[in-house]
């Protein structure tokens, strides 16, 4: 009979933390591997919510172009009783080419929103509560100011200055204006694109208070200066007549009041500089 081998009781010594170390790896490797994985995905998320911004880029602007009449309606809207209301075309592929901009302008206009909201829910997870809270009023706050200088410029200025541009005591006897369709919505675009941009400022404003770009007390001290930059644009974006170089100066100037009114509420630009040394150092020891 075969006798059975006596079974080895002795415990075998635990691998030592080294040893997992060295199998799997030096941590270098490790951390770099789950960093570089991390990143990708991100770049990845990046990828297909810019996707989802040209689909909605590409939709709106095919949509701008099948309703184009109606969009027509509306910019002619502005030549009421001025000008006789009639545009000319100049070349033969100016209807074409004029229908197809303005297409792609409303296109990009119209994914804004979107691309402003894909932006804020790509970088929502790393913020803290406060900043998402100062992201989010920002993010509101640059489309419903946009919004509203658009559509002031729309009701308001445009119109007046279309008015006062194309008066009959502007054109010699036996003079007849002549106005080019494609330049004239080329114009109206401009016009309402620069009014919509000049309204975002307080949110510029606002930003670099936020992060200590400038102190509450140098905006005050340089007023005088933005008054006269504020006419400096207005006489750059409107056309050359005082009524819609008021009509922009003006209400820029209010909104810079009201941004200074706001920014003392919250207690912005106190410290300047040393808050953003600080808040520097507070990002660079954040955890990531």
């Amino acid at each position: 009979m075969r006798r059975r081998r006596p079974r080895n009781t002795e415990k075998r010594p635990a691998a030592s933390p080294e040893a997992h170390e060295s199998a799997a790896g030096p941590p270098e490797a490790r951390r770099g591997g789950s960093r570089e994985m991390a990143f990708w995905d991100h770049v990845y998320e990046l990828r297909r919510r810019l996707l989802l911004v040209a689909v909605v880029a590409l939709a709106c602007g095919a949509a701008a172009y099948f309703f184009y009449p109606v969009i027509f309606a509306a910019i002619r809207e502005v030549l009421a009783g001025s000008l006789e209301g009639r545009l000319y075309i100049t070349e033969i592929a100016e209807g074409f080419l004029t229908r197809l901009k303005v297409s792609a302008v409303l296109g990009l206009l119209g994914s804004l929103p979107l691309l402003l909201f894909e932006a804020t829910v790509f970088v929502f997870p790393a913020l803290r509560r406060r900043e998402r809270v100062f992201l989010l009023t920002g993010v509101m706050g640059t489309f419903l100011l946009f919004g509203g200088g658009v559509a002031f410029a729309y009701a308001a200025v445009l119109p007046l200055s279309v008015r006062f541009l194309g008066s009959s005591v502007f054109f010699p006897d036996r003079v007849s204006p002549l106005l080019s369709y494609g330049r004239f919505i080329h114009f109206f675009f401009q016009f309402l694109v620069g009014f919509g941009l000049c309204f975002e400022f307080p949110v510029v404003i606002l930003l670099l208070l936020k992060f200590g770009a400038v102190s509450m007390r140098r905006l005050i001290s340089v007023s005088r200066y933005v008054v006269v930059g504020c006419f400096l644009v207005a006489a750059i974006l409107t056309p050359p007549d005082v009524a819609s170089q008021l009509l922009l100066a003006l209400p820029m100037l209010v909104l810079y009041g009201l941004t200074l009114v706001i920014g003392k509420l919250l207690g912005l630009g106190r410290q300047g500089g040393a808050e953003t040394v600080e808040r520097a150092d507070d990002v660079r020891n954040r955890p990531w």
